[in-house]
């Protein structure tokens, strides 16, 4: 059998890639990445090679894609309105930085006859021993695009990948006519799948058709081992097993002939298979209807299905084809997905956001797009940290995270330093299996984050930690529990609020701050009264009233002022310097919360 595998594709001044060479994976890979991370940049170079290819042989057949031809032919002109299959402002939007005009490579080579913008494609046909290639280059002029064959090493009459990119689903025609398999790859190769949906269906089901035909010479019916194996290896019937299994639905293609039929008619009927499941039973009193009538997600996932099931095409771009799809059909099309790449020898490319599918999925099986860079990812921690949308800085925290399951969430490093020194101090040091986690985030977006991280490490577990800072001083309970944010502890995940306006307020006693400085106790008292405090007033088991809303920043570590500037010591200092009676009683209860973990 003949497979052709599609290897790379070379971009040159095409969008957002200058130059670049982007591999191909092999069988079933989600393309994931932030909004204009290149994705649909990458899928629309092999829509725009395939639309390309149609146009050449359109104009000049297949020779005008032999190297032998090369030089010989001229240039294909389309005009704007006439260029379909990616939708954009105008042609210079096709080049990168809109920039048409021949440019010069560092060696002092510029690009040649103007055709400043190509796209090559390389893969492997098990028939050939060399690996195949076929380049096309553009042209802008007046607003008329040029496309010429400018470097090629296929031979007459060979077999060639056929490229199929599948936009975000806009819909199929009310009443759909018979196209050639020639028209039917070109529309697709417009972006307008869902216009030959129809086709595809009576293509799959003609295929059918003519091997049960086979099946059934010199005999009154089809052999049970016969059937089983149609079942098993024909697309029309792992089609209808799919819409069956999944929509109790069974399609109908209604006789087509040529001489007599403008439009192709499909219909479908609801039912149920027996409890042997050896046949599928119309449920009584449904009549037929046409497939239009169906709901969205059954279309998208037919359309989708359809052509990924198609023997016409290799490669098989879908642009975010679980956008409108129910959570539990999403899942559905990525298990019918994995299955056709592997057993029709497919590659299929599935461009999408949902975290959920991504954290479904193997690291090996997910393309990541990221600053103008592509890689298949290899660990986890990889994963992960695109699940969250975290920059690649992450992954050694997301590493750790995956091992230990723990999480503290501070609103900066200094927070978790000075806690550390206070779990030391009281004989209970914080194990170092805890990933600190330095975000300013509120607890409900630490919970958001929490949440994505949980859906791939299991188990995991965590503390938010933040300042009140303006909140109500009654919000927080005695155990730091933030009542304000009781949504947030649940799922393994606790939001816990300082008493004290800010951190640093726990930092504030006088004798701490004294041994810290090599000064005396009534010195620091009375340096701190420029603020307008009393420090002797400081009580390591409670937090009086005159303290609740203590701005201490400005009074620890803030301005030109603050005391550790004016003794030269650290906040880190006094957290030393403190002795266990005079660690206040909030500290001790996160350590315990903490320790618990």
């Amino acid at each position: 059998m003949e497979v052709i595998t599609i290897q790379e594709i070379e971009l040159h001044r095409f969008k957002k890639y200058r130059n670049k060479t982007i591999s191909t994976p092999n069988g079933f890979c989600l393309l994931a990445g932030s909004n204009n991370s290149g994705k649909s940049t990458f899928m629309q170079a092999f829509a725009l090679w395939e639309f390309c290819k149609n146009l050449i042989k359109l104009e000049h057949g297949d020779s005008g894609l032999l190297n032998s031809h090369l030089g010989k032919k001229q240039g294909v002109g389309v005009n704007s309105e006439d260029f379909l299959p990616l939708n954009i402002p105008s042609l210079k939007h096709l080049w990168t930085n809109l920039k048409v005009n021949p440019e010069t490579d560092p060696q002092g080579n510029k690009e040649p006859d103007g055709y400043t913008l190509w796209l090559e494609v390389k893969w492997i046909n098990s028939l050939h021993a060399e690996p195949r290639y076929l380049r096309f280059s553009l042209s802008l002029a007046n607003e008329r695009l040029f496309v010429k064959t400018t470097r090629s090493n296929i031979s007459d009459n060979e077999k060639l990948p056929q490229v199929a990119y599948i936009p975000p689903f806009a819909g199929i025609l009310n009443r759909e006519p018979f196209h050639t398999k020639a028209m039917r790859a070109r529309l697709v190769g417009q972006g307008l799948s869902g216009s030959v949906m129809r086709n595809t269906l009576l293509e799959l089901f003609k295929i059918n058709l003519t091997k049960r035909k086979e099946l059934l010479v010199g005999k009154s019916r089809i052999s049970p081992s016969d059937l089983i194996n149609l079942r098993e290896t024909d697309r029309w019937e792992h089609l209808l097993e799919v819409m069956r299994r999944l929509f109790d639905i069974e399609l109908v293609v209604h006789d087509f002939n040529e001489d007599y039929h403008s439009y192709i008619k499909i219909e479908y009927w609801k039912g149920k298979y027996n409890e042997a499941r050896t046949k599928f039973i119309k449920h009584s009193g449904f009549n037929r209807r046409d497939i239009m009538v169906e709901g969205s997600g059954f279309l998208q996932l037919l359309n989708v299905l359809s052509l990924a099931l198609d023997p016409l095409y290799q490669i098989i771009f879908l642009d975010e084809p679980d956008a409108h799809l129910h959570p539990s059909l999403q899942f559905s099309l990525l298990a019918e997905l994995h299955i056709l790449a592997k057993k029709y020898h497919k590659q299929i490319l599935f461009a999408t956001h949902s975290t959920e599918l991504i954290a479904s999925q193997s690291p090996e099986n997910i393309m990541k797009f990221e600053g103008g860079e592509v890689r298949i990812l290899s660990q986890e921690s990889q994963k992960t940290a695109l699940i969250t949308g975290l920059g690649s800085e992450f992954s050694p925290q997301l590493h750790k995270l995956q091992r230990t399951k723990k999480v503290l969430f501070v609103e900066n490093n200094s927070d978790a330093e000075t806690i550390k020194i206070f779990a030391k101090k009281i004989g209970t040091p914080i194990s170092q299996d805890i990933v600190v986690w330095a975000w300013p985030g509120k607890h409900v977006e630490r919970q958001h984050l929490f949440n994505q991280l949980k859906r791939v490490i299991s188990g995991l577990k965590g503390i938010s930690l933040r300042d009140r800072d303006g909140q109500p001083f009654d919000t927080i309970t005695e155990s730091l529990l933030d009542k304000n944010n009781v949504g947030c502890n649940k799922d393994g995940l606790l939001a816990r609020t300082w008493r004290f306006r800010y951190i640093e307020s726990y930092l504030l006693s006088p004798k701490a701050i004294a041994r810290a400085a090599e000064s005396t106790e009534d010195d620091v008292i009375e340096s701190a009264k420029i603020f307008g405090v009393d420090l002797s007033a400081y009580d390591p088991e409670k937090i009086i009233h005159a303290y609740q809303e203590l701005p201490s920043k400005p009074i620890l570590t803030e301005g030109a002022d603050c005391l550790t500037g004016k003794y030269r010591i650290s906040k880190y200092d006094i957290a030393n310097a403190m002795e266990v009676d005079e660690i206040h009683v909030d500290i001790k209860t996160l350590i315990s919360q903490i320790i618990k973990l």
